[in-house]
Formats: structure tokens, sequence, C-alpha cells
């Protein structure tokens, strides 16, 4: 044994990486689900007649379907919401779905949900049909996001955990640019349907892929009390490596909150402050979560089009931006990916909140200023400013909020953290893209200094008040004296090996943990 290497120092083991694969994919479904409405928005809503009915646009036709679903803009956006507010449930019921089921099991379950939330969207009659569609399929991406994020962080080695938790905004994100450009082809009836069911197909194939192969992570199964299961499902991750040293510090870690008499926290007891350092970690975690909502990335996806089209009266134009857009968050996240453990979570979140603010002034003076022939709006710069907001969003803001509650919350906190985490996520999708058609009409080219407000904010708490987690031990239950994550790695490897020797005398049997 002493000749293998020992997990903790390995880097990307191929069996480890693809269970992290087939799990993040759910982010493609997610950001699929997200701007699928974006291209083919004009086609569905119609157009609103002289006498103040509905009808399609000229040239769509029904078949055995709808054409469209005539509704107005203030409408569209409720339609819009359904998603979030479908994701803010699915994200307040993954806080017992983690813990009945195990993270494995959820995802598995949330793609079901995405399934039958996509067939309703893509078949819709009516507007009810449409919007109970959507409503499901953002339950199952409520459901999913908190899972993905335990799950890829507790099976990932430390040296690939900020990677590999990245791979969930990278599919994410990869779903949105697709989306997109089948949408360029597909804004038409009835092909426009299928952008809804493609996901569908996508969810039935990662559902079978992860329940054959892929398995449950190793510390919910200690939880669970399998502890042989436990240890042969982490020497299966690690790929043959020593796992003797980092299976007796899962084990001491379990140990610790026996001896503390540790019981699960519930949302009520984060939220009544029974532990005010696991409830400020909480509130960390929301606020970081909603930054991946708040900032305005929304309106910058979601809206593309038509926002940019209100300001250059070139729908063409409009859709490039949006492709471009899609195509800079794809090279973004890949940026974030290979330099995540050396700028960090907090220096990223720096840079992701830093620079959408100063992408949200370039905005409002590229849309609202004239261009020297007397046209509204600077084309040059709102294009700029698009591409750096949407650059500096997915290398932070894009990323961090699905790698933090497991760095920051210990595992009795973790389910109920997350959850609420997630649930603030959602909570400012839904209130973002819902207001936003009323923002858009009345403060028009200006709507983005909102964003320039609460982006500045956003930079200041990162710089203040977010501890730097990369590196981190997720077992190192001293979540609230976090350092920088170099001086943690290097002050607790001493502290580590004299546990180790009282940890591997561990009697499996008498460790008795709840989920």
């Amino acid at each position: 044994m002493s000749n293998q290497v020992k997990s903790q120092d390995m880097g990307f083991p191929l069996y480890m990486t693809t269970c992290a694969i087939l799990a993040a994919l759910s982010g493609f479904n997610v950001g699929w689900h997200i701007s699928v409405p974006n291209m083919p928005e004009k086609v569905i809503m119609g157009v609103i007649n002289d006498d103040g009915s509905y009808s399609c646009l000229p040239g769509t036709e029904d078949g055995a379907l709808p054409g469209c679903m005539p509704m107005d803009f203030p409408t569209w956006g409720y339609t819009i919401g359904a998603f979030a507010i479908g994701g803010f449930f699915g994200s307040l019921a993954s806080k017992y779905m983690n813990v009945w089921f195990g993270r494995r099991d959820n995802i598995m379950i949330s793609c079901g949900w995405m399934m039958i939330g996509g067939l309703l969207s893509a078949c819709a009659i009516n507007l009810t049909m449409y919007s109970f569609g959507r409503a499901l399929v953002g339950f199952a991406s409520g459901m999913c996001g908190s899972s993905v994020a335990i799950y890829v962080s507790e099976i990932s080695t430390k040296k690939s955990r900020g990677a590999l938790g990245s791979l969930f905004e990278l599919f994410l994100n990869l779903g949105i640019l697709l989306t997109q450009v089948c949408g360029r082809y597909m804004a038409f009836a009835p092909a426009w349907r299928f952008l809804w069911a493609i996901p569908t197909f996508i969810a039935a194939i990662q559902l079978a892929c992860m329940f054959f192969f892929t398995v449950e992570c190793p510390r919910r199964l200690c939880a669970a009390k399998k502890y042989d299961e436990a240890c042969a499902t982490l020497q299966k991750l690690r790929a043959g490596a020593d796992v003797e040293e980092e299976f007796a510090l899962m084990l001491a870690a379990r140990q610790r909150e026996i001896e503390s008499a540790q019981k699960q926290f519930s949302i009520w007891d984060i939220v009544s402050c029974k532990d005010k350092h696991i409830t400020w970690n909480t509130v960390i975690v929301m606020v970081i979560q909603a930054f991946n909502q708040i900032g305005g990335i929304g309106p910058m996806s979601v809206y593309s089009v038509g926002f940019f089209t209100t300001i250059f009266n070139d729908a063409t134009l409009a859709t490039n931006i949006s492709l471009a857009d899609a195509s800079v968050n794809i090279a973004a996240t890949l940026i974030a990916v290979v330099f995540m453990h050396k700028v960090g979570r907090k220096g990223f979140m720096m840079i992701s909140t830093g620079g959408t603010c100063i992408a949200s002034i370039l905005m409002v003076l590229g849309s609202s200023l004239k261009s020297p022939n007397g046209q509204q709006g600077i084309g040059g710069l709102a294009i700029a400013a698009a591409i750096v907001f949407t650059g500096s969003y997915s290398m932070g803001c894009g990323v961090i909020p699905w790698l933090i509650a497991p760095e920051l919350l210990p595992m009795h906190a973790l389910a109920s953290g997350s959850a609420l985490g997630n649930s603030s996520n959602w909570l400012f999708n839904f209130v973002i893209n819902t207001i936003w058609p009323k923002m858009s009409e009345g403060l028009g080219t200006y709507s983005f200094i909102v964003f320039v407000v609460i982006n500045f904010l956003g930079f200041l708490f990162m710089v203040f008040c977010m501890p730097e987690t990369t590196g981190k031990d997720l077992d190192d239950h001293k979540k609230d004296k976090i350092a920088d994550a170099e001086n943690v790695a290097d002050g607790t490897s001493s502290q580590n090996s004299d546990s180790i020797e009282k940890d591997k005398h561990f009697d499996h049997n008498h460790v008795e943990v709840t989920n």
C-alpha cells in the first residue's frame, strides 16, 4: 500500500471525472430551458391587432397543435417567471430529497421531472399547459442544482473540485449557446416545439447513464451507516489509489458529529440563528447564489434578442449579438475551469461582480448615447458591453455559486443551507425576469443602471465578507475560520496526520450518524 499514490494527492481519476460529467450534464438541460424562449419569442407571442385582439404572425399556420399562443409582453414575462417559480420550490424540495434519496438518486428524479415538463411545453395546446410545463422543468432545475453541486464536490479530490464543480455552469452555457443556434433556424411553427422536446431526450439519456454508470457519494453512504459500501465506492472513484487516509478522515468527521450529538439542521435552525457561524455562512451562500441571477444575466440572455432589437432596430444584429454572448459564456467558463485553483473562488467573484458593474455602465452609455450619424445607440460600445458582461459573469457569478455551499457548510447543515442558497437563486431569477419587461418599458435604455448599483454592492460584499475556500477540505468543520487556501492546507497537514492514527482504529459498527 505504501507504494500506492494517496487518494488525496490525485487529480482527475477517469471514473470520478466521468461520474462528475454525467451529473453535471443536468446543467445543459437547465441552460437550454433558461434560454429556449429567446429566439422564437415573437412567433409564440403572436401580434396584437389594432382592435386589441391577438393573432399569430402572418404565415404561421396551425397543424395538429396551435402554431402560436398569442399573449402580450407582460404575460410572456410571467411564462418566463413560471420556470423560476418552479425552480424556487424545487430548491426547497431538494433539502428533503437529498436526505431521503441521496444526491445521485435526486439527480435522476429531476431528470424525470425534466422529461415530463419538456413534453408538456412541447405539446402545449394553450397558455396554461405551456406555463405548467415551464414550471415543472423549473422544479427539476431547482432540484438538480443543489444535488449536482453537492454530488460533484463530495466525489471530487481537492485538486479537481474547482474544475469539476465548474462543469455544471459549462454545460449550462453550452445549452444556452446551442439553444440560440438551433433557435435561429427553428423559430417558426411547428419547429419551435421541437426546441422544447430536445432536452427531454437528453434528460432520458442522462437518467439511463446515471443509473448504470455512476455511484453514490461516499460521504452520503457513511452518513447512512453503509461503511463497507462507502469504502468500496471511494476506492472505485479513486482508481485503485490508497484511500486509507482519506477514508479515515471521512470517518473522523462523522465521529466528531456523534461526539457533539449534532443533529441535522433544519431550515428553521439556520433562520433562527441556532449556530451564528452556520447562519452567517448560509447568508454568504445565499448572497453568492443570488448573484447568479440578480446582477442582470436574465435580461442579457432570456430577453437579449428583444432588448437589442429595440436598441438597434435590427433583429438580425440582435440575434448575432446573442450568439456572440453565448459563445463568450463558454470561453469564460473554460477560463474559470483552468484557473480556478490559482485565482480562487473569492478572486473570481470579485472579478465577476466588478466586471459586470463596469459592463452595465458601458451598456447604459452604449444604448443611450447617439452615434455620430444621429441614430440612437452606439452599436460597437453596446456590443462590447454585452461581451464584457457575459464574460465577467461566467467566470465568477456563473460558476462559484455551484461550488460554495459544500465548502462553507458542515455536513449536518449542508442540505438546509444549500436549499436556502438555491432558493435565493431562483427567487431572484423570478423577480428579475418577471419585472424586466416593466423595467424595460419604464426605464428604456437606462434599464441597466439598476444593475450598476446591484453589482457594485455585490463587489463590496465579495471583498469584505466572502472567505476564500479554494482547496478547503470538505470535512474540516471549522468553517468560520477559513483562511487563505494554501495556508489552510499547510496548517492542517500535521494535525491531520495525528488524527489519522486515532481514526484508523475506529470501529465502523459503532459509528452512528443521522442523514
